[in-house]
């Protein structure tokens, strides 16, 4: 499955550490700067950009690693498309598009049906759309939509509105959204993953989850994703990015390309913000995306996906992983 190359059969650890310290250094540097600044989650843009440049962190960590401390060729980070396998990149979009539908599924069921007050409600409506719109553009000092303006003139089923934006976030995900997302997938499935290529599956995933969900501590502690939990905020991250590392791993070892967790990246970057136009009045540590109706859509696909595929699953377990 990786190429035959000297680096990916036994990396020493002590290249991981230091791929690791930049990556972390970089994007806690620039968000340190930002909170030095006065910088926080309610201050939109300032937000955004400290938050966005955070991000290629661990990109421009994996090149300097690669390219002049390992001294070895970019092609090991996955980014060559020669080789790709594009039936898998297809069956990463569908993962990707699942996510947030089963995640409204999981709180209408235990929220709606099963009456935990924690997963609020979910209605999957034009009106329900309507309704999020309204609330969200008050809040933000906005008089008029022009959505709102536009759906208020038809008629159109709930389950339209969301396979629209769904839809949409591919597309955004395939094109504008692609470089951002290398800016953090060229590190953790780029360069951590051929660095732990030899690991088995469950160890590399297992790391690898851990590592991600803590570089976001920084910016988990400014209130971002668990507004007013900073601290369990960041233990919830990292139990969200380890089970999704799994569906990532898992794109990257089908595909052979760093490419396809990108667009997984990006359709879950940006299907997040569907979740709050159904559903409503959750605990945004239970009934959000981020919360356990997340993590429990999260875990059923990544359950799937090593049930339905045995040889992704026979390396999952294994105690090292073999190349081929």
């Amino acid at each position: 499955m990786f190429p035959d190359h000297p680096d990916q059969r036994s990396v020493p650890m002590r290249r991981i550490v230091s791929f690791l310290a930049l990556a972390f250094g970089i994007s806690w540097t620039i968000v340190g700067i930002g909170a030095l600044l006065g910088v926080e989650r309610l201050h939109g843009y300032a937000f955004i950009v400290t938050a966005a440049l955070s991000m290629f962190g661990p990109a421009v960590a994996a090149i300097l690693q690669q390219r002049y401390l390992d001294k070895s060729p970019l092609s090991g980070l996955g980014l060559p498309l020669d080789g790709t396998r594009w039936k898998f990149v297809g069956l990463t979009m569908l993962v990707g598009v699942c996510i947030i539908p089963l995640a409204l599924l999981v709180a209408g069921v235990l929220g709606d049906v099963l009456g935990s007050s924690a997963f609020g409600h979910v209605e999957l409506s034009q009106e329900r759309v309507l309704a999020s719109i309204r609330e969200q553009t008050e809040a933000a000092g906005i008089k008029s939509d022009p959505t709102s303006r536009l759906l208020e003139g038809m008629q159109v089923p709930g389950w339209a509105i969301l396979v629209t934006i769904l839809l949409g976030v591919v597309v955004i995900a395939c094109s504008f959204n692609l470089p951002a997302m290398l800016g953090e997938e060229l590190g953790w499935r780029g360069y951590l993953f051929q660095a732990t290529a030899r690991w088995s599956g469950v160890r590399r995933v297992g790391f690898t989850g851990v590592v991600w969900g803590l570089w976001h501590a920084p910016i988990i502690a400014m209130g971002h994703n668990y507004p007013d939990h900073p601290v369990l905020g960041i233990f919830l991250m990292v139990v969200f990015c380890t089970l999704l590392a799994v569906l990532f791993d898992w794109s990257r070892w089908r595909t052979t390309s760093v490419w396809a967790p990108c667009v997984l990246h990006g359709i879950i970057n940006g299907s997040a913000g569907g979740f709050v136009l159904f559903a409503w009045s959750g605990h945004p540590l239970v009934g959000s995306p981020v919360g356990a109706a997340g993590l429990i859509a999260i875990a059923v696909l990544a359950a799937l996906v090593l049930l339905l595929d045995g040889a992704y699953r026979a390396q999952f377990i294994a105690k090292r992983s073999s190349a081929s």
